[in-house]
């Protein structure tokens, strides 16, 4: 909490210490939706993955009121209304990851097939560590946002945590086309590659089945980007049109109400950018362009906290090292996605 900017006089210290102990108990839960999430998008389901954020966000909705004022836990009841919600839906992953058996109920004691648990760890960490890359980089950057915001002032990290929740809402509505991307992105490659057109040839890559496995490919990046653009116009006019009411409806301080006004024109431009980007990302992630897509999330992270330490209020934050992050994102993404097109 001190590299966060939280000082040990701060007013945030005590409720920001109740509110990480008590998340800290849903770590392994959230380690397993992480993975569930995964392995459903991996074969193309999303309807598990739809009813386990339901189910958390029913119980979270139920239990916020209560655990916050009927037992006046406060800000540690908002974290134990998120924490149970996040351990139902594990609970949701876990039932139907057990009914379609994609986890062996006995992993010990099968003889001579019997799997060698430490060689799966590192099987997982070295085809994983470029997405771990990716997303360690990409936490790191959000977390300096906000440490940014804390040291700036209260009213400014306060503007900035209500900014990044409605930004959090539409990124998730954004995220579902990303989700058909990469899966619809890694059928059209898996072909691809099975027919040996994956090779330095580029007259075979454009010529019978090779050629219509590319044109899939193309069409198939045609049709997303367009989507995404649709999609993130719409997202854009909606923060736009919410603008004059949202402030109103997270908080009653007129300071932080002025600073989420000054964000919001910011924060609904950003969509566009944003649907691009997480379309973009899934179709190079789809294609198997992992190192490149770490790699061009390690850079823009680097820029990004570069400008964000000159920022001297939360709309600096938000106008400028924010908005590096997803630019930088986007372009590399570009660069595998294009790469993969043939051009």
């Amino acid at each position: 909490l001190g590299a966060m900017g939280i000082g040990s006089d701060s007013a945030l210290l005590q409720p920001a210490q109740s509110y990480l102990r008590i998340r800290a108990l849903a770590a392994p839960a959230v380690l397993l939706i992480s993975v569930a999430e995964g392995a459903f998008r991996g074969y193309g389901n999303t309807r598990i993955p739809l009813l386990a954020s339901f189910i958390a966000a029913i119980t979270n909705l139920v239990l916020d009121p209560i655990f916050m004022f009927s037992m006046k836990m406060k800000v540690g009841g908002a974290a134990a209304a998120t924490a149970l919600s996040q351990m139902a839906a594990a609970a949701v992953y876990t039932i139907f990851l057990r009914r379609r058996k994609m986890v062996p109920r006995n992993v010990s004691g099968q003889g001579k097939s019997s799997i060698n648990r430490a060689k799966i760890v590192m099987e997982i960490l070295r085809a994983n560590a470029a997405m771990l890359a990716k997303q360690g980089s990409l936490l790191f950057g959000w977390a300096y946002a906000t440490a940014r915001a804390t040291r700036i002032g209260h009213y400014h990290v306060a503007a900035h945590q209500i900014a990044l929740s409605l930004w959090l809402i539409f990124a998730l509505v954004l995220d579902g086309s990303a989700v058909s991307a990469q899966v619809l992105m890694s059928r059209n490659y898996a072909a691809y590659q099975s027919n040996g057109c994956a090779v330095d040839d580029d007259e075979r890559k454009e010529s019978g089945v090779c050629g219509e496995a590319r044109r899939s490919i193309r069409s198939l990046t045609g049709y997303m980007f367009k989507f995404a653009l649709v999609q993130g116009v719409l997202s854009t006019i909606a923060i736009f049109g919410l603008g004059q009411f949202a402030p109103s409806v997270f908080t009653t301080d007129p300071a932080i109400r002025l600073h989420l006004k000054e964000i919001i024109p910011y924060l609904a431009w950003q969509q566009i950018l944003i649907s691009l980007t997480l379309t973009f990302e899934s179709l190079a992630i789809g294609a198997s362009k992992f190192n490149l897509i770490a790699i061009g999330t390690a850079i823009s992270t680097v820029v990004a906290i570069k400008i964000l330490a000159g920022a001297r209020t939360v709309v600096d934050i938000w106008s400028g090292g924010i908005v590096a992050l997803f630019v930088g994102r986007l372009v590399t993404a570009c660069v595998g996605v294009l790469d993969l097109n043939g051009a």
